[in-house]
């Protein structure tokens, strides 16, 4: 984090310095921080106020552990933390607001950043990946940690950026939070990638219309010139919906596997569990480029492309691109192939929706093995629709010849009854809880096989992917 003074950090969350340390250590602060934990010497703590816990509680705990400097919108505890005589204080209105405020002035003031943010319904992180890995070869680039995506993670990204790096990658995520008008202004992109528009999040937005102009928000903070790569196979993502929803003056450039897209992908060679390659035509098709990948699922060769379209902006050559793609590490829970002595499991329990879990199934049908299941539990923030769209993925596992469906939860149960009622005689389990699974999958599963296991985060059933990878 760069240096910061008192007053800049007052004036940044638009606050009200209500208390000063009379010992004047605001001059170490080196981070901030939202959890206590984190919290210590050299910290700048946000008292966020969240759903279950109000973060003024633990202001006795950061300062025994060594941090004096708090954001605060509690009078009360402002009284308090002043009446000590030790702590910074700066007081204002709503302390998300605060860090979010902050994070923006500090990125407006960062001179010479080249700024790239990513958005959309499934793909945001893997594709935040192969950006960081084809950019940092060429250049210092920071990105963010993990799913560090929202109106927290994205400002604590951005204070932790190191000072000399040239180009910033923002992955920017929707759901409950704050609109993207505010997570984007943030970083106001050069550059900004939107993957697709899915059904994640329709219990927010009501339909995948509100959600593409949800995510085309991210145009908003677009800088005037700035590039705007979309995959232009996806429905809701057609140059013209896209130019129609869509604000101020950018280019446009689209990957998909139709004639017109500007990065055209064919000839896509799905190897399962050994990984995925396609034909990659640029520049009006005049170039061709075989594009590998390590990492499984073909839907990733679209997010790769996504990335080249970027880079290429920025200068990399297509072909030192492709080569660095071959760095990219994958994330935990995500697509994580485990080759056991009796199972090959591909544990992708970091979250779920329709199309990612088709996805997956994809996946497992390309791959070489004795059998071939899926251990399936419940999607959430789905809406009103919820039933029928774990329906969906049932009747998707069961015509494409899927040997065994396994469910874990309540709403997952809608997958095994679309699954029997498509293929009657197809093997279909459920159970109520993950536990349940753990202690009964195996006499499931056989030696050779090949399955899939995801679910949404709150489901955990890495715990479950943990106890077959043997």
């Amino acid at each position: 984090m760069r240096h910061i003074t008192l007053d800049y950090i007052v004036e940044g969350t638009k606050g009200t310095l209500y208390a000063t340390d009379r010992n004047g250590r605001i001059d170490d602060v080196t981070g901030a921080a939202i959890d206590s934990r984190a919290a210590g010497e050299g910290s700048l703590f946000f008292c966020i106020i969240g759903a279950r816990r109000d973060a003024h509680d633990f202001l006795p705990d950061v300062r025994e552990q060594g941090c004096h400097n708090v954001v605060v919108s509690d009078r009360a505890w402002a009284d308090k933390m002043k009446a000590l005589g030790d702590m910074n204080v700066i007081l204002v209105e709503d302390t998300t607001m605060a860090l979010v405020n902050l994070g923006t002035k500090y990125m407006d003031d960062w001179e010479g950043l080249t700024r790239v943010a990513i958005t959309g319904s499934v793909g945001k992180t893997s594709t935040k990946e192969f950006m960081y890995s084809v950019l940092s070869s060429r250049y210092k680039t920071g990105k963010n940690d993990g799913n560090f995506n929202s109106e927290f993670g994205i400002p604590l990204t951005c204070f932790k950026f190191a000072e000399d790096i040239e180009f910033a990658i923002n992955e920017i995520g929707l759901g409950y939070g704050l609109d993207m008008k505010y997570l984007v202004n943030i970083v106001k992109p050069d550059a900004a990638i939107i993957t697709n528009v899915g059904t994640s999040h329709l219990e927010v937005y009501g339909s995948r219309e509100k959600l593409r102009d949800a995510k085309l928000r991210i145009t908003t903070a677009l800088k005037k010139g700035g590039t705007l790569v979309v995959n232009s196979d996806c429905d809701m993502l057609k140059p013209d919906q896209v130019r129609a929803n869509a604000c101020g003056e950018f280019n446009l450039i689209t990957v998909g596997s139709n004639d017109e897209a500007d990065y055209r992908i064919s000839e896509i060679c799905d190897n399962g569990i050994d990984g995925v390659q396609c034909k990659l035509e640029i520049n009006g098709h005049k170039n061709s480029y075989k594009l590998v990948l390590p990492v499984i699922g073909a839907h990733n060769l679209y997010n790769a492309a996504l990335t080249l379209a970027v880079s290429g902006v920025y200068g990399v050559e297509t072909e030192d691109a492709i080569a660095a793609l071959a760095n990219t590490e994958s994330n935990d829970n995500r697509l994580d192939v485990r080759r056991g002595s009796m199972y090959t499991v591909i544990n992708d329990c970091y979250n779920a929706s329709p199309e990612s879990m088709k996805a997956g199934i994809d996946i497992v049908m390309h791959s070489n093995a004795k059998r071939r299941g899926v251990i399936l539990g419940d999607m959430f923030e789905l809406g009103d629709n919820s039933r029928e769209l774990h329906a969906s993925v049932g009747t998707y596992a069961a015509v494409n010849g899927i040997d065994y469906v396994v469910t874990i939860g309540e709403n997952s149960l809608a997958i095994a009854e679309a699954a029997l009622e498509a293929r009657p005689e197809m093997l279909v389990v459920s159970y109520a809880t993950r536990d349940e699974a753990v202690d009964n999958i195996e006499s499931i599963m056989e030696p050779g096989d090949v399955v899939l296991v995801k679910a949404s985060r709150a489901m955990a059933l890495e715990v479950l992917s943990d106890a077959i990878s043997h």
